[in-house]
């Protein structure tokens, strides 16, 4: 028996991966492709990783890109409205933005390199191909898998609020901004987001920006067009929604970086069941995307699919049986600990917000003391959300800073 099999060489796999075979647990990857694919494939994501999710992988000897140029260290806040509210807060452990076709590939080859074994698949597998390759494990874990995930893992509709994505996507790589390690985190209420970050890629250091789209609001056309045809729409709404952005833009110079620098889409927010019994009698167990996907709103996804996968491999390392027992008591926990906080706040970032998050918004905008702890929010999100969904918890936060 082989240890423990992993599908997903995402974020989530990947990092599971790692600390495994750093806690002596013998591990095997199956990914859909090969780290030369990754490399060259489209632009999968545009992440900032929290220094929480940097310490797990420094802790692996995992620390990759490391370039003063992608980490985030103020965030530049507006909500569109006349006058706007607007702040700017230091985040005191800077975010870390890189290509993740730069990123996984190296965190592929580490596991590599230090004997991990890594099985790539032809195609996206599905249950019956999980089911097949538990017969080596004595447990499966699923990262990511189209066709796995939608037939082990059904929705949990009492952790799935939404069943329609409740934002369009565009996002992209561009030239022509100028550089700098400010988030440019612009609201319009009825329209969406637009956010601007750093980010290191295979063309060098260049800003990401990610639009976010109320559906049928006027951000959504930049969600459908030809990409290649985008800049000139987008820089027109930059202009309107997010001015100081603007600021930042050379016109002659905005445009993609390259033809597989974009991505269009929309995410429901859902939450599956994370536990499965197999066929062969072996369980599989749901983290990271095959688990919960977010709204990429409050750009947790990534981070808490490593902090999910870091307690899974403690709970694995702990011993077995691996059985559907020990599955649920590791769902719970990742639930308590990681993931329930990130999802109930991102899910109600969707909406409007409610009037003593206005409040603390407002706060921000006139003490500099308070904009700086709402950005330092955003990097602790089980304390962020015990704040944020605690009016009175908040309102004593806020007095104590004012």
């Amino acid at each position: 028996m082989a240890g423990i099999g992993i599908v997903g060489a995402g974020i989530s796999g990947l990092t599971l991966a790692l600390r495994l075979q750093q806690l002596g647990v013998e591990a095997t990857l199956y990914s859909e492709g090969d780290a030369a694919s990754m490399s060259s494939g489209r632009l999968p994501n545009t992440v900032a990783r929290t220094q929480q999710t940097q310490a797990r992988e420094r802790e692996l000897g995992c620390e990759h890109l490391a370039d003063p140029g992608c980490l985030m260290d103020t965030v530049s806040f507006s909500i569109k409205g006349v006058p706007p509210l607007e702040f700017t807060g230091r985040i005191a452990d800077p975010y870390h933005v890189a290509d993740f076709r730069l990123l996984l590939p190296a965190l592929m080859d580490d596991f590599t390199r230090r004997g991990g074994e890594i099985v790539v698949a032809d195609t996206s597998p599905d249950a019956a191909q999980v089911d097949r390759w538990s017969q080596r494990h004595e447990l499966m874990v699923v990262a990511a898998g189209r066709r796995s995930v939608a037939e082990l893992f059904p929705r949990d509709a009492g952790r799935s609020p939404y069943d329609s994505p409740q934002r369009r996507l565009f996002a992209g790589l561009f030239h022509g901004i100028r550089p700098s390690t400010t988030f440019a985190y612009n609201i319009s209420p009825a329209c969406g987001e637009i956010f601007r970050m750093p980010m290191m890629t295979r063309h060098g250091l260049v800003s990401s920006i990610v639009v976010e789209a109320i559906p049928g609001g006027p951000f959504e056309p930049l969600t459908l067009m030809d990409p290649a045809e985008v800049a000139p729409a987008l820089l027109a709404a930059i202009a309107e929604h997010a001015p100081r952005l603007r600021e930042m833009i050379d016109p002659a110079g905005f445009e993609l970086t390259g033809p597989e620098d974009a991505l269009q889409g929309a995410v429901t927010p859902t939450v599956r069941e994370a536990v499965a019994k197999l066929p062969s009698g072996r369980v599989a167990l749901a983290i990271g995307d095959a688990w919960i996907t977010n709204d990429p709103l409050t750009g947790q996804g990534a981070n808490g699919g490593s902090a999910c996968a870091w307690i899974a491999a403690e709970s694995i390392a702990a011993g077995g049986p691996y059985d559907v027992g020990f599955a649920h008591a590791t769902d719970e926990r990742m639930w308590d600990e990681a993931a329930g906080p990130v999802t109930m706040w991102t899910n109600m970032f969707l909406q409007p917000p409610p009037d003593h998050i206005i409040g603390l918004l407002a706060a921000a905008a006139t003490r500099v003391e308070v904009a700086d702890r709402v950005m330092g929010l955003f990097g602790d999100p089980v304390r962020n959300w015990a704040v944020l969904s605690n009016p009175d918890k908040l309102n004593r936060l806020v007095d104590a800073l004012v």
